[in-house]
């Protein structure tokens, strides 16, 4: 019986993915391990420290499939967290290589690194889809660039934007959620060999030569030194991946509250099996989207655990990284939930740009700013501004028109003329936004590593 929603049959495509899971499997973590423990036979074996006959058998468990009730019952029955495994490969070896598996090494050296290998999985997927969000976003921002719409402070009316400077700021912000991927790469993607304490002490001599090895054959970057305690470069990972997810849930965030029926300036996509209700058939729900900013609370949450992880005793402490086996999943299915969410949201969007002008207009107040600029050229900005918040509140209350109000101060046709709705620079700062990031993404790669 699933235990929890990620795994949930009913639930379970809200908090994760197929890809996720498939990560994060018990199997497959069980097989990452594997591949660690084999990288690390032959590292040893090239460096000269156990026979290459052994790291040949032990290399030749690869893909083999294991009996994890045995892994299970091992674990439980010496209370520590590899044995099990190693009880399990031991007995799939012959007697000369049993001896060499998983050889002068301790947990975290296997778990640490297996963990850095989940996220570079994570990472790759992540990238894959802020890179195709970033593309849609552009796309928006490059075709409704001069799309008038009613920009809002303070949940209420505000002056005239367009709808691509909106979708542009989304760009932006989620091309340095790619920036920041790009960075972070070469700090978090690290192996870990330290032995008891740190020190490799079990190895002598030929410690560093072996670790070099044990990084080049896992394809990670090698540490200047152990990092058992120092657990910033997951707490790194993890406050990046709640920045990342955070530009998700702004953009998803801004599509629910846009979608109001009051509002109905977008709306997102919703298939025709779509329930909104079962007791008030005419709602279209944006369910998606205030999934994705559920989900983003939930990664913040973990993020934060993680960072608590940062502070460990002495050269181990269990604390920290056993804290890490629970909340880096949990956190990573509902990264990747989020960004699967976010890309077929904004692949899908539906604009409604005559909805858009009409909020705009049913304002009346939408050229206030421009109002404000030529009265503070006539009256000095101070006055002006004072003159028109009392011009404004007339008209409201009295239900004249503001140019009755103003009384000569200005003529009907140059507020008409301003009426316009005139965007000011949206349009040059959504194409500044696209052409930056074409050329940005001229030179990456849509894969991480």
């Amino acid at each position: 019986m699933d235990a929890h929603l990620i795994d949930s049959a009913i639930f379970g495509h809200q908090w994760s993915t197929a890809e996720s899971r498939g990560i994060f499997a018990e199997s497959t973590r069980v097989a990452r391990w594997l591949d660690v423990v084999i990288a690390l036979a032959v590292a040893q074996a090239d460096v000269g420290i156990i026979p290459a006959s052994s790291a040949a058998a032990i290399a030749g468990l690869r893909g083999a499939e294991l009996d994890l009730e045995a892994v299970a019952e091992g674990t439980r029955t010496t209370s520590h967290s590899t044995l099990g495994l190693i009880q399990v490969l031991q007995r799939m070896l012959p007697a000369d290589a049993a001896e060499h598996v998983y050889y002068g090494t301790t947990v975290q050296d296997i778990s640490d690194t297996a963990q850095v290998l989940e996220i570079a999985e994570v990472g790759e997927l992540v990238w894959r889809d802020l890179w195709a969000i970033e593309a849609e976003l552009l796309s928006l921002a490059a075709r409704y660039r001069e799309t008038p719409m009613l920009g809002r402070t303070h949940g209420q009316p505000g002056a005239p934007i367009t709808f691509g400077f909106k979708a542009a700021t989304w760009a932006d912000e989620v091309g340095r959620s790619l920036e920041r991927l790009r960075q972070g790469r070469d700090r978090w993607l690290v192996a870990e060999l330290g032995g008891a304490v740190g020190v490799l002490g079990f190895f002598g001599v030929q410690a560093l030569p072996l670790r070099t090895a044990y990084c080049d054959r896992l394809g990670l970057g090698e540490p200047a030194i152990s990092w058992l305690t120092t657990r910033d470069r997951l707490a790194e990972f993890a406050q990046v991946m709640a920045v990342v997810v955070g530009a998700m849930a702004r953009i998803a965030n801004e599509v629910y509250m846009l979608a109001r029926a009051e509002l109905a300036e977008v709306r997102e996509p919703t298939p025709a099996t779509t329930v909104g209700s079962i007791s008030m058939p005419h709602k279209r729900n944006p369910e998606v989207s205030e999934q994705i900013v559920t989900l983003a609370r939930l990664v913040r949450s973990s993020a934060g655990v993680l960072a608590e992880t940062l502070v460990g005793e002495h050269e181990r402490d269990g604390r920290s990284w056993k804290t890490e086996w629970v909340v880096l999943p949990e956190l990573s299915h509902y990264v990747l939930a989020a960004s699967g969410m976010t890309r077929s949201l904004v692949r899908g969007l539906e604009v409604d740009p005559a909805r858009m002008l009409a909020n705009l207009e049913a304002t009346g107040t939408a050229s206030s700013e421009r109002l404000l600029s030529v009265m503070s050229a006539r009256l000095g900005k101070h006055r002006a501004q004072a003159t028109l918040q009392d011009a404004y509140r007339a008209a409201i209350g009295s239900g004249r028109s503001l140019t009755a109000v103003l009384d000569g101060q200005i003529e009907p046709a140059e507020l008409a003329e301003l009426d316009r709705f005139d965007t000011g620079a949206a349009a040059a700062m959504a194409d500044e936004v696209v052409a930056r990031a074409t050329r940005r993404r001229a030179g990456e790669s849509a894969s991480w590593r």
